[in-house]
Parts: structure tokens; C-alpha cells; sequence
């Protein structure tokens, strides 16, 4: 049973709030539907990464949904699914871990899956082992993370440019680990907000040659990483159905488990953010609300896509306008850095005022969980709301 606050819906948020913090607006039953969604359609098994958002009402709904595999990057993330789902199986994704962190994932956590891109890593892992007298790694699946120089997934993010063995450096990394004794396999990311579909089947042929080179005939795992879009106005991504089916070729030269770690697209729907504008100057463009880049909207000007946007009167009803009477509005943060600005005009009601409230939808994902506190200003609250907007094409504007 929950311990947060339970609404209907937005609007009632604020009439029985009226809110002075901004509010994550969480509604369960839209995870309960991505996991569905996933689990029905990806051909292979279906992972989440909790950095994606961390809160624990978050967690518990993907646990319940049925999501028992996590990527992991952290002892913090390692701890909190080990309390919240102790019987999940744990991928330790990050290419570059702490000798400590190493230790603890798998000799008290019980974490028995790492991810590589270097031979320097390798050694780290083995290191770790053989201090501890550990000699038989069999137990333990290495997948070798790797990139071609030649491809790329998203156009929003580039991971090739942090991570990722070249290909003869991956298969050479591989022969290693497969001599070494390790369970050995393969994982590449595309990035969020992957709109290139073709990227799934060109990286699983690579690492079919890969793992040819490296002299490896029966993988343990291919990771076809995260990146699967969700929709947000103004962008044209390929349906998930297209990236299913890519991916569902590609196994097709595969006789191992196929994974993938979805982290937005099983949780951006499920959260709307309400703001309350602290000012609105007559005749003035700019709107300051009390959430901005350094709480809730960190993610923003580093991406080609914005969240809709709908308004409310300071009562809670819904600020009813037509296309004629929208405006576009300059929206600031809550700080006194003028940085702090949502990197896109918002369309919004002319007639909207301070102490009005605004509502940014598909705020899932990486909002509270990339929250700095900066000039003391609190990280948004989060309730619980039975009814939450379905924002589509043709509904993100009332």
C-alpha cells in the first residue's frame, strides 16, 4: 500500500493542494501498460534501468508490473533493488566501476553480470577476484560493450563517444574473457530517443562478427541496450512495433538470450509535472515558475524535444483556449542563475497569470532523478493521481 497522497487527477491536485512545491503527479497503471506493451512484444527478455527514475513508488510499480531484471550502475542503484526486489537478477551495465563497487556487487550483493569495453576493466574484475581467492569464474557473465565508428543510433545522445570497444578490439577483449572462463556475451546502446530502427540490425550482424573473430560460438547474452522512443510533440520516431521487429530479425543469427534495458520508455508516461507560475508580468513574455533546469527539467537543453504543456487556473479547472489564444511563452526557473530557463518558448493560454498552474506532460523520466537542490530550492513532491493525461498528437493542446 502506498504512503503517498491519493488524487483523481490533476486538476484535483490543485484545488485540494494548492500547491506551493512543484508535484510529480504519478499514475501507476500507465507502467502497469508500458511493461504489458514490452513484455507482450520485444522479442527476448525485458530489463529496466532504474537510473531512469529512482523513486521508490516508481520502482515498486515497475516491480509489481512484473519487471524482474535491472540495469544497474551503482552500489546506491544495487542496494535499493536488492531492498525493493531481492529475488531480481542485477546487470552491473556500467563499463567503468570502482575497485570497491566491484567488490561489493558481487561478494554482498550477489551480482553475478558486469559489463566491459576495455581490457583494463577486465583486469580490474579479475583483480578483485583473485585477491578474494575466487579462481573460477564461471559464474559470471562478462558482456563486452562495443560500438561501430561507422553507425550511429539516436540523434539525441551519443554514448560511442564515452563507451565502447571498436570491433576487433571488442572480439579481441572477448577471446580473453572467453579463456579466462567467464560467460561471455555482447551489448551496445543506441542512445535515447533511438529513431533509427535499422541501427538494431546492422549492431546484432556486428556482433555476430564479432563473436565469430573472437572464436566464441555460443554467447551468453546480447544487451540491445535502451534508447526505445517515446512520443513527444514535434518529433516523427518509428513505432516501437518497427524497432520490435528490427530486433527480432537480428536474434535470428543469435541462439542466446536477448535483453534490452529500457529506462524512459517504460516510465516518461506515467509522470505529469505540475508548476505554479510565481510571476507573470503584465504584458510580458516571461513566465518564472517554481521548478526549472536545475530541479525537474535538467535534461532539456541537451535534447530536441520538450514536453506538452497545458494550463489550469489557479482553482484547478482547466484553462480552456483555442489555437488563437495561445501564445508563446520565454519559461524561467525558480533560481536566481539565468540559466535556469526552459530552453524552448511553451505555448500557452494569453490570459494565464501568476498563481496559475502549469502542467508538463511524458515528465517520467529524468526529472526527479537528475534534481541538483541548487539555491536551495526543493526537489518536487510526488503524489499519486488515479486519472493522468494521455498525451498524443492530436491532445497535448486543450
Amino acid at each position: 500500500m502506498s504512503s503517498l497522497q491519493i488524487f483523481d487527477n490533476v486538476s484535483s491536485v490543485i484545488s485540494e493542494m494548492n500547491p506551493e512545491n512543484s508535484i510529480l503527479c504519478f499514475n501507476p497503471e500507465k507502467i502497469h501498460s508500458r511493461v504489458s506493451e514490452f513484455k507482450d512484444s520485444f522479442p527476448g527478455t525485458v530489463s529496466w534501468s532504474i537510473k531512469s527514475n529512482p523513486h521508490p513508488e516508481v520502482v515498486r510499480a515497475i516491480v509489481e508490473a512484473g519487471i524482474n531484471e535491472f540495469d544497474v550502475a551503482s552500489r546506491s542503484e544495487i542496494e535499493q533493488m536488492r531492498y525493493q526486489c531481492p529475488s531480481g537478477i542485477l546487470h552491473f551495465n556500467h563499463p567503468v566501476k570502482p575497485l570497491e563497487e566491484i567488490n561489493f556487487a558481487y561478494f554482498t550483493a550477489g551480482v553475478k553480470n558486469f559489463v566491459v569495453d576495455s581490457m583494463e576493466e577486465v583486469e580490474k574484475i579479475t583483480g578483485v577476484f583473485q585477491r578474494a581467492a575466487k579462481g573460477n569464474y564461471s559464474d559470471v557473465s562478462l558482456l563486452i560493450r562495443f560500438l561501430d565508428p561507422d553507425l550511429r543510433g539516436s540523434d539525441q545522445y551519443d554514448f560511442s563517444v564515452k563507451f565502447g570497444a571498436k570491433p576487433h578490439e571488442a572480439a579481441e577483449i572477448m577471446r580473453v574473457c572467453n579463456n579466462k572462463g567467464f560467460l561471455v556475451g555482447l551489448t551496445f546502446h543506441p542512445g535515447s530517443q533511438n529513431g533509427n530502427i535499422d541501427y538494431y540490425t546492422s549492431m546484432m550482424a556486428k556482433a555476430r562478427e564479432i563473436a565469430d573473430n573472437a572464436g566464441v560460438k555460443e554467447m551468453v547474452r546480447l544487451n540491445v541496450g535502451g534508447g526505445f522512443p517515446c512520443y513527444y510533440p514535434n518529433r516523427s520516431e518509428p513505432p516501437l512495433a518497427q524497432h520490435f521487429e528490427n530486433i527480432r530479425k537480428g536474434a535470428e543469427q543469435h541462439g542466446c538470450q536477448i535483453i534490452c534495458e529500457p529506462g524512459r520508455a517504460l516510465v516518461s508516461d506515467s509522470i505529469s509535472l505540475l508548476t505554479r507560475v510565481n510571476l507573470r508580468r503584465e504584458h510580458d513574455q516571461r513566465i518564472y515558475i517554481n521548478d526549472g533546469f536545475y530541479g525537474s527539467f535538467m535534461e532539456l537543453p541537451f535534447v530536441d524535444f520538450m514536453p506538452p504543456a497545458r494550463a489550469y487556473n489557479s482553482d484547478g479547472t482547466l484553462m480552456q483556449s483555442s489555437e488563437d489564444d495561445l501564445e508563446d511563452f520565454v519559461v524561467w526557473g525558480p533560481t536566481c542563475d539565468s540559466l535556469d530557463k526552459i530552453p524552448k518558448s511553451v505555448k500557452l493560454p494569453s490570459k494565464i497569470r501568476t498563481g496559475d498552474f502549469i502542467e508538463f506532460g511524458l515528465m517520467g523520466a529524468y526529472t526527479n532523478a537528475t534534481n541538483t537542490g541548487f539555491n536551495g530550492i526543493e526537489s518536487a513532491d510526488i503524489v499519486i493521481v488515479n486519472q493522468i493525461q494521455d498525451w498524443g498528437p492530436e491532445s497535448y493542446v486543450e
